[in-house]
């Protein structure tokens, strides 16, 4: 993962900014608008801006460590980037899911703990 980017870098530029890590792809993460806005914006020809952060995936671990140690806290634009690595989650819908089970569990547990001191 790449922070703290400039908010209208694209995504050819962020690969080209990687390129000596042989970057495979490179992501942009998009601030959410309206799709008239959108619309509006592909009338002007006018790209959208991004959130200042992105994803660059590299071809090997050995390169992965490498971008991040040489590229984190690098100068781009004025701005200093912070690169980190970022692990894929394939199945983002099971994980949140889990991740709220035992919320609520201890939620009920809570209250059920909490009745009987009341009576």
């Amino acid at each position: 993962m790449v922070a703290n980017l400039p908010y209208d870098l694209t995504e050819e530029k962020l690969k080209e900014l990687f390129s000596e890590y042989q970057p495979s792809s490179a992501k942009i993460a998009l601030r959410p608008i309206p799709r008239f806005m959108i619309k509006k914006l592909q009338a002007r020809g006018e790209p959208r801006k991004g959130r200042g952060f992105g994803f660059v995936t590299l071809a090997s671990e050995e390169l992965q460590q490498k971008a991040v140690s040489e590229m984190n806290g690098k100068e781009i634009e004025g701005r200093e980037i912070a690169v980190k690595v970022a692990i894929d989650n394939p199945d983002k819908q099971g994980d949140g899911e889990e991740g709220d089970a035992p919320a609520e569990e201890t939620a009920n547990g809570a209250e059920e703990a909490a009745a009987p001191v009341a009576a």
